[in-house]
């Protein structure tokens, strides 16, 4: 078996493998029924003939061919004039008959094979052979004597074939063939389910271990890797970006540095999503392209919304400046990474590079995540995305109260990561609660380090009350009357 890869035509896979099956590899596809094993199977030979001009056998111990193109049909692959061209041969066989034919070396399958003119197999499904016998030593030649057989050929071979996962013991077949690829159907909370793909080994090859994310369309499979940072930086410029939000440069010291990836925190309603707004509209209304990805809100409430603060985002949406990336549904956090990947790229390639981004919020994807724990990760790699683009970035994330300003609420693992942190939350001040920003964190700048007063006023937005160093401006205020009144005015 060489080194060279095969495309598998499904979108994502491809990375998961490294680029692709070995050429030549024997691949067991396992899964529950309804996992997507033979669509699986249908896409990778279709894939091949119809893109790679490489010829497909389809043997199916299952259903009968005019099924199996119908339920192809609904996926947009035409499988009927490959048929005719033989591009693609499809035969519907019993486990007995096909063994037959696998040993007789003058029958029309094997001589199909001897001529190295088939370049893909699809075998579904593997299941079907335990019926020729109960002996597990005689099951174990037969499979042996099959998959001999197919790398003979220099053929790359799929075998679907369904499982029990209450089997915890490694099976006769996973020892057997080359790869092992395995698809689930799983709950990710109380309320959803999702689907995964995880290759457990591949021989020969490199590949990238955990459970991938992945889902059936009407387009067929979509596998959505699980990101992970790479450890690549870009070069950052020094260069400073406004906010948008009146007092806010002051205490970052002049705004934020390009390129930067900031974590706007907060109790609910301190105003979190009225900050990034505010800081992409800064953008987009001075010409620069704004990403806002929403996992709550509809565009037509973003820009509703915008509308009760003074700003009016309808013409930069229409001309392109800004795009809103709404997610309706079940979440995906592994698919929003990649859809905005390709968002990005697609900018850069129409030259409308995107240089302002807002994810809102962070706390509606930690929950769909099939380990929680593996946020800072994601996160990470989501940061490394932007930065590697040149996109300054805000996240929101909602959090408990803290005790106080010294202790925050964010997981340590989860700030590590961050070049700027900003912390909204409420204080209570003689029976008046008011909301104040902190900056918690800010990378390589001096800053304001104190607890700073936050106003949302209708037609204004969110502003920043700046005063004395390290002194609420409210308080200030406070002090000055009281100081009025005692006929004591100076200040120290």
């Amino acid at each position: 078996m060489t080194t060279e890869r095969v495309k598998t035509g499904i979108a994502g896979l491809d990375i998961v493998l490294d680029g692709g099956f070995l050429k030549g590899a024997t691949v067991l596809v396992q899964g529950l029924p309804g996992a997507g094993k033979t669509t699986f199977g249908l896409q990778f030979i279709y894939y091949g003939a119809k893109q790679l001009d490489e010829n497909g056998l389809i043997v199916s111990f299952e259903e009968f061919p005019t099924q199996m193109l119908r339920d192809a049909r609904n996926f947009g692959w035409d499988f009927e004039p490959l048929i005719h061209t033989g591009k693609v041969k499809i035969t519907a066989s019993s486990p007995q008959a096909f063994y037959q034919q696998i040993r007789d070396p003058n029958s029309e399958l094997n001589q199909t094979l001897s001529q190295g003119k088939i370049q893909r197999v699809l075998i579904d499904s593997l299941s079907h052979f335990q019926r020729l016998t109960n002996d597990p030593i005689e099951l174990r030649e037969i499979l042996n004597s099959l998959l001999n057989r197919l790398r003979q050929s220099q053929a790359t071979a799929l075998l679907t074939q369904e499982i029990r996962w209450s089997e915890s013991e490694v099976s006769l077949e996973q020892y057997a063939v080359d790869t092992v690829v395995q698809l689930f159907f799983e709950p990710v909370n109380r309320v959803q389910r999702r689907r995964f793909l995880e290759v457990l080994k591949s021989r020969g090859q490199s590949f990238q271990p955990g459970r991938h994310s992945m889902e059936i369309t009407n387009e067929g499979i979509k596998v959505y890797p699980i990101p992970l940072p790479r450890g690549r930086e870009r070069e950052l410029s020094m260069r400073r970006v406004a906010t948008g939000v009146p007092g806010l440069d002051r205490m970052l010291g002049g705004g934020f540095l390009e390129g930067f990836a900031t974590l706007v925190a907060g109790e609910t309603g301190t105003g979190k999503s009225t900050l990034v707004r505010q800081f992409i509209a800064h953008g987009v209304l001075n010409g620069e392209s704004g990403l806002y990805v929403s996992l709550r809100e509809d565009p037509q409430r973003i820009l509703q919304s915008a509308r009760t603060i003074g700003i009016d985002l309808t013409p930069a949406l229409e001309n392109g400046n800004l795009v809103i990336h709404y997610v309706t549904g079940d979440v995906d956090a592994y698919k929003l990474f990649w859809e905005v990947k390709g968002l990005l790229e697609k900018r850069e390639k129409e030259g409308r590079s995107i240089k302002r981004a807002a994810i809102d919020s962070l706390s509606d994807l930690a929950s769909t995540l099939p380990d929680p724990t593996y946020l800072p990760q994601y996160l990470q790699a989501f940061i490394e995305l932007l930065t590697l683009h040149g996109v300054t970035s805000v996240f929101t994330l909602s959090v408990s109260a803290a005790n106080s300003a010294e202790h925050s609420p964010i997981d340590p693992d989860l700030a590590r990561g961050l070049d700027c942190i900003l912390m909204l939350r409420y204080m209570l001040l003689h029976d008046h609660v008011r909301k104040v920003m902190t900056v918690v964190k800010m990378r390589g700048s001096e800053h304001d380090t104190g607890i700073r007063t936050v106003r949302i006023n209708d037609g204004e937005g969110m502003l920043v009350e700046t005063g004395f160093e390290g002194m609420p401006s409210f308080i200030r205020k406070l002090q000055q009357l009281a100081q009025e009144q005692s006929g004591d005015v100076h200040i120290t």
